[in-house]
């Protein structure tokens, strides 16, 4: 019987302990949020996915020094992935980019803690040759993850979320990135409008045949002074249903090659940003709701 093989789960059996994400954010920004592709994505907000920890003046040595006492504080773990979550952090030159990561390092170890992974969030046409090359040479230090903001494998659907690429894009990215140690986790989002019912099962296998060992799964949600929240107020846009989401996740879940590791099966948002769907916010609900509809689901599902 397929089994959903969690990344808490993967990680512990590596270190035999809970690791922990500490999210960091080095005030990347992202060129197409900026303007020079087009004004960005429908459903990015002013901290670009992250904590906003930049805008808000936190250093970098005081976001881990957080994390980590938030680890200890709640988990008991000193284990940790440093995940450069907000906008594009290969948004910035060599220098700076290795500046940072070398930066959060130095305060993880001092601190005590022992990094087990390094997690980098960034866009498929945010990938420059040097950034590969040195994200490759730290894989010698540990697991190094690249979160791949793909969204969905309809041209269409990159489209209506202005993402500002196709899919020829994204498709160059993961080839080279299949040349490199690096891993990578590719994000997916569900509802959006125009897509097929099982758009999200067509996107994962989509990407899984092009190496991809990881997926964070996404409803659309609406956010506070994002271009979705005036479609959404104007009446042009309807998130998912709770139901919906569930039924169109556990078809791709139920769907999936055997190995593939899910880093997150909803959406995390702040109460304070979110404008729809509210349902969002009762993850472990929703959890549950969809490990029981995946273990009820048949065996036996027909391939696309």
């Amino acid at each position: 019987m397929k089994q959903l093989l969690r990344w808490s789960a993967v990680l512990r059996r590596q270190f035999g302990e809970r690791v922990q994400k500490v999210s960091l954010d080095i005030g990347a920004g992202c060129p197409h949020r900026q303007g020079l592709h087009g004004g960005g994505c429908i459903f990015c907000d002013e901290r670009g996915g992250g904590s906003g920890a930049f805008i808000r003046g936190i250093s970098l040595r005081e976001q881990v020094r957080k994390g980590i006492a938030g680890a200890w504080e709640h988990y008991g773990t000193r284990s940790i992935v440093l995940y450069f979550q907000s906008y594009s952090a290969t948004n910035l030159p060599l220098e700076r980019f290795a500046a940072a990561l070398n930066e959060a390092l130095d305060a993880a170890a001092a601190l005590g803690a022992n990094v087990r992974a390094i997690s980098v969030s960034t866009r498929p046409d945010l990938l420059p040759e040097p950034v590969l090359d040195y994200l490759q040479e730290l894989t010698e230090l540990c697991q190094v993850w690249l979160e791949l903001g793909v969204q969905t494998a309809d041209p269409r659907g990159l489209q209506w979320l202005r993402r500002g690429h196709g899919l020829d894009v994204v498709e160059r990215a993961l080839a080279r990135l299949g040349k490199t140690r690096v891993q990578v986790c590719a994000h997916l989002i569900a509802g959006i409008p125009g897509e097929f019912e099982d758009q999200l099962a067509r996107s994962a296998l989509w990407l899984t045949d092009r190496g991809v060992q990881a997926l964070k799964f996404h409803p659309l949600c609406v956010l506070r002074g994002t271009a979705l929240e005036e479609l959404y107020r104007s009446g042009r846009f309807a998130p998912l249903s709770r139901e919906e989401y569930v039924d169109r996740l556990v078809d791709a879940l139920c769907r999936l090659p055997d190995g593939v590791v899910l880093q997150r099966l909803t959406a995390g948002v702040r109460p304070s940003r979110l404008v729809a769907p509210a349902w969002i916010l009762e993850k472990e609900p929703l959890e549950r709701a969809i490990a029981a509809r995946f273990l009820s689901a048949r065996r036996d599902v027909p391939a696309l």
